[in-house]
């Protein structure tokens, strides 16, 4: 059983119960109350109990960058039990953080959760209020079995990784190796796709990156829907393989995802300002071990000779996004979102952000690169996004990179 540390402690007076990861309900009067937990795989509440019946009020965990004031608390995934046939009100308040010494709020009046009986299959919760004000979320939404899972967005945990790793294994034209660990000894994984029948030389590499924000959980699906694809019998995947090394870090965090933090890893910084630490940075040093196994996997694959033709991280703007997006350094890959937009909706931004893995691989290791921001809510006005749109997504990705490669040839 691994050992789980947690370092927030919330005491509420009178009724309210404990905060961390597990909140249970302290409503004495209900004959079956509503009991709440968080001890689970990407499972998060600071403090949530039964107010009254039926009605649920709390917060999220607002967890502390370790090196700076940035305070992230998004989300939250949670599961409650003696549900069933109860219509249930949930308010979350202290919805407001700081992000790179600003303001942040992610929340708005589109934020729709979802829940699941099965944490596979989600659903969305329509009936919702949001006070931009107070900053509170409200919630309401009848169960019909009695246990629910409820996520500020679809989750994607630590063990989907791991089975999406065992679903993928032995199969025909992949090899899996470990580039490093985290703090607490967890695996990151570099996944390589291509037709080995064909020579690697003239092959254009591809570089996806994903999952190094906790709760920006959408680009694990996204990725996934990438593997499948590359590793299909799709013609358009053939194609691909044969024309193209993929090396593919489908989680760039778990600690932080196993253990349900907003954004930081299992150290509590922010590994997307954590890439230029090792020789431009003296505040941060030393480098967090996730960037530093990767980085070093760069500077040997580049010092044997081989190359990186385009890289790509994958992110998320929460719910308060309503566009995909890629921002780039100025002027770099202008015309790579024609490509993808064949296949998915996909707005081109110029914009930098130091520290980050796009900037680093721009700046000092000359690769075309560019990050994806993919809203966990919706495009537009159109129907809120489900895990199929992003194995979509996914799969428009493959497409649109041979496109790409094939009209610069």
């Amino acid at each position: 059983m691994e050992l789980r540390v947690f370092f927030y402690i919330t005491i509420i007076v009178a009724f309210s119960g404990m905060g961390c990861k597990s909140a249970k309900s302290s409503h004495a009067a209900n004959s079956s109350p509503i009991a709440v937990s968080s001890d689970f795989d990407s499972g998060s509440i600071d403090t949530l109990w039964e107010s009254k019946p039926n009605f649920l009020s709390g917060w999220p965990i607002h967890w502390k960058q370790k090196s700076s004031s940035d305070d992230q608390y998004y989300w939250f995934y949670f599961k409650l039990n003696n549900v069933v046939n109860k219509d249930i009100t949930i308010t979350l308040d202290s919805l407001a953080g700081i992000y790179r010494g600003g303001p942040h709020l992610i929340y708005t009046k589109a934020t729709q959760p979802v829940y699941s009986y099965d944490q596979k299959n989600w659903d969305r919760i329509a009936d919702v209020k949001y006070d931009t004000k107070l900053h509170t979320l409200t919630f309401r939404n009848l169960f019909t079995r009695d246990s629910v899972w409820i996520a500020y967005a679809h989750p994607f945990s630590y063990g989907q990784e791991s089975a999406l790793i065992d679903s993928i294994s032995g199969k025909p034209f992949l090899t899996i190796e470990t580039l490093g660990t985290t703090q607490q000894r967890r695996n990151i994984h570099l996944l390589t796709v291509t037709d080995t029948s064909i020579p690697d030389a003239g092959k254009k590499v591809v570089f996806i990156t994903t999952l190094q924000h906790a709760g920006e959980y959408c680009g694990g699906y996204v990725v996934s829907g990438l593997l499948n694809f590359l590793l299909s019998d799709d013609e358009n995947a053939a194609i691909a393989r044969k024309t193209t090394i993929y090396k593919i870090i489908p989680m760039m965090n778990p600690d932080g995802i196993f253990h349900g933090i907003t954004r930081f890893n299992g150290n509590y910084e922010d590994l997307n300002q954590e890439w230029d630490d090792d020789f431009t940075d003296t505040l941060h040093l030393p480098v967090e071990p996730e960037a530093a196994c990767v980085k070093k996997w760069i500077r040997g694959w580049r010092s044997s000779g081989r190359h990186i033709d385009l890289a790509l991280d994958i992110h998320s703007q929460g719910q308060q996004g309503a566009m995909n997006l890629l921002h780039t350094p100025e002027g770099m890959l202008a015309d790579l979102t024609p490509h993808f937009n064949k296949y998915w909706p996909v707005k081109y931004i110029p914009m930098e952000f130091s520290g980050s893995l796009n900037d680093c691989l721009a700046k000092e290791f000359h690769i075309s690169s560019g990050t994806f921001e993919i809203p966990q809510s919706r495009i537009k006005n159109e129907a809120y996004l489900t895990i199929d749109d992003y194995y979509n997504y996914g799969k428009g990705i493959g497409l649109g990179i041979t496109d790409y490669f094939l009209k610069n040839r």
